[in-house]
């Protein structure tokens, strides 16, 4: 079943695509069943859509169809130019406290005074 925000976001392209009267568009008598039929070719069971992140997908694919098509566009177009989910926003990273920034500091320390002590061990090594 589409959820209403998806019937809507394609009854509105459809209507915009309509607007554009290229070659192929339906007879104004056959409107209600091409959207039937684009609606009936959106709702897969492998798709589960979901208003927050395919509504600026599906209204992407529409304005993609508006600018590339020469002719009417069949269903396959518009999913075909849905594309990829935006990823989600990534988490920030979390505070370090007081203790885990003194250990840090505490082992940078370490590592400077270990690469300075094999440079030392290297330079005497060639002054010989």
């Amino acid at each position: 079943m589409i959820p209403d925000w998806l019937h809507n976001a394609v009854i509105e392209g459809l209507q915009k695509l309509i607007a554009l009267r290229l070659p192929g568009t339906p007879p104004q008598d056959a409107v209600a069943g091409t959207a039937a039929v684009w609606l009936e070719a959106i709702d897969s069971p492998r798709m589960r859509w979901d208003e927050s992140l395919d509504l600026p997908r599906v209204r992407r694919s529409f304005r993609a169809l508006f600018i590339n098509c020469d002719r009417w566009p069949a269903p396959k177009l518009f999913i075909a130019h849905l594309g990829n989910r935006d990823p989600p926003l990534a988490l920030p990273e979390p505070p370090m406290t007081a203790e885990q920034r003194a250990r840090n500091r505490e082992r940078l320390r370490e590592l400077v005074a270990s690469l300075n002590a094999k440079q030392q061990i290297r330079d005497k090594g060639h002054s010989k």
